[in-house]
Order: structure tokens, then sequence, then C-alpha cells
């Protein structure tokens, strides 16, 4: 599951940064394009090398990572900002 999620991830950094590219000025006109780049930013942390031999679950505050709940801590604020851009962009 990690890693589907890691690569939807990656997917998913590709399409913004098209969105970017393609919408540039109705992003830059409805002030929207710094919350684009923080999707962006987001999700390419999802991408960082792991250095671990081993993808980890640790509990809590434990002795093992946990590999998992770290990745869904970025894909969290990933998608809070992409409600926060949708309604950037709904507002007109």
């Amino acid at each position: 599951m990690f890693y589907e999620a890691r690569g939807a991830a990656w997917a998913l950094v590709h399409f913004m940064k098209a969105v970017e590219h393609d919408f540039e000025s109705v992003l830059q006109k409805k002030n929207a394009l710094i919350s684009l780049r923080q999707i962006v930013r987001e999700l390419e942390a999802t991408q960082e090398s792991i250095w671990s031999p081993m993808i980890l679950n640790g509990s809590g505050f434990g002795l093992f990572a946990n590999h998992s709940l770290v990745m869904a801590s970025y894909i969290s604020r990933a998608n809070a900002a992409v409600i926060d851009l949708r309604d950037l962009l709904k507002q007109g």
C-alpha cells in the first residue's frame, strides 16, 4: 500500500505541474498560483529518499519509524490545499 500511495502521489505531482503550465494565466488572475505550488511541494515531499532498507510501520512514538503515517501526513496537507484551491477558483 505504501508504494501504491507513493506512485499515485508521483503521478499527481506531474498532473499538478501540467495544470500549472496549462492554466498559469487563470491561476495568476485568481491569485491561486501559490496554492497550487503548495500542493506540488507537499506531493514532492512524498518522493524523498527513504534511507531504511524496508518500510516500517512503528507505533506512535515507538522506537521504529512509521513511514505510512508520514506519507499520510503529506497527502493530507496536499488534500487540504486542494480544497482551498478549489474554493479559491470557485469564488471568481
